[in-house]
């Protein structure tokens, strides 16, 4: 059974996702990659209905997604599909709709590229909540899961490569180069909108750190940063000798603190600095106390 929270989240982001659509990228004549973008060739050309045309090219991909994602992902991918094409034909069907396309166009005084940052904060926030909840909006959303689910490659990361190709065909439909570019950002921006939504809002940066003087440098970590440090035991290849590798995970405005830390205690310490999603546990999601830091 799906939890009632997963379906809210999903018709709440299919909202934010279409209203983004309707009062935004169609009044400015802006473009979209993955099944959104094919849509939008369509109305263009053709007007038809964006939310009917929603429907008709993600049928074939439900087929795909009931053999690769499962079961459970097909029923939220049309859950998530249905919202948006939903949601789409309440915005079409309102009756003051062109008005509002009209206000919103007047309100940001037809500047493209607010209308650029605003788009893709509106369509990152709508998409970042809906795969949270585990369901997609059907279309390229569907390719992108299954590359995720076999890769390690971010839902962000996938997502703008599927949109850069569909908006190639763009340009090679419409020849509009300045659209298209502007395109381009908004997509861009949706991209990092939906990993920073998908990191929860506690990413940071993880050290490895090999060093003559690995206690030294826990001490000072755990007493000037106040950060939990892991030894992790290795061996290295040319001497053959057993070494204490430090591992530690700080946010990232103390990225520049460690690494000062560190060159003070041992200037020839090897480092290695990773991205840390979702850090999960004391000091970012837990306090001392092992109580959830509200």
């Amino acid at each position: 059974m799906f939890k009632f929270k997963n379906i809210a989240m999903i018709i709440l982001g299919a909202a934010i996702f279409a209203f983004g659509i309707h009062y935004l990228v169609i009044p400015f004549h802006l473009y979209e990659g993955g099944a959104t973008g094919l849509t939008l060739i369509a109305y263009y050309l053709f007007k038809i209905p964006v939310s009917t045309m929603n429907l008709l090219i993600n049928i074939p991909l439900f087929i795909i997604a009931w053999k690769l994602l499962g079961p459970k992902q097909l029923y939220l991918s049309i859950l998530g599909t249905f919202s948006v094409s939903a949601w789409l034909s309440v915005f079409e069907l309102f009756p003051s709709s062109q008005h509002l396309q009209n206000y919103f166009f007047e309100a940001l005084q037809g500047d493209i590229l607010i209308a650029c940052l605003a788009t893709g904060i509106i369509l990152g926030s709508g998409l970042g909540i809906i795969f949270n909840a585990g369901g997609t909006t059907g279309g390229t959303d569907i390719v992108a899961r299954i590359f995720n689910k076999y890769t390690s490659i971010s839902m962000g990361k996938l997502m703008f490569t599927v949109d850069i190709v569909v908006i190639s065909l763009v340009l090679l439909v419409f020849r509009d180069l300045r659209m298209v570019s502007y395109t381009i950002i908004f997509v861009f921006i949706t991209s990092r909108v939906i990993d920073i939504i998908a990191e929860g809002g506690f990413a940071g940066k993880g050290f490895l750190i090999v060093s003559t003087k690995p206690d030294d440098l826990a001490q000072a970590i755990v007493e000037k940063l106040e950060r939990g440090v892991t030894f992790l035991h290795g061996q290295g290849y040319y001497r053959q000798e057993d070494v204490k590798i430090v591992y530690c995970v700080v946010s990232r405005n103390e990225m520049q603190q460690m690494k000062k830390l560190i060159n003070q205690i041992d200037p020839y310490a090897f480092i290695t600095i990773t991205e840390a999603h979702e850090i999960l546990g004391e000091g970012f999601t837990l306090d001392k106390d092992k109580q959830p830091i509200r």
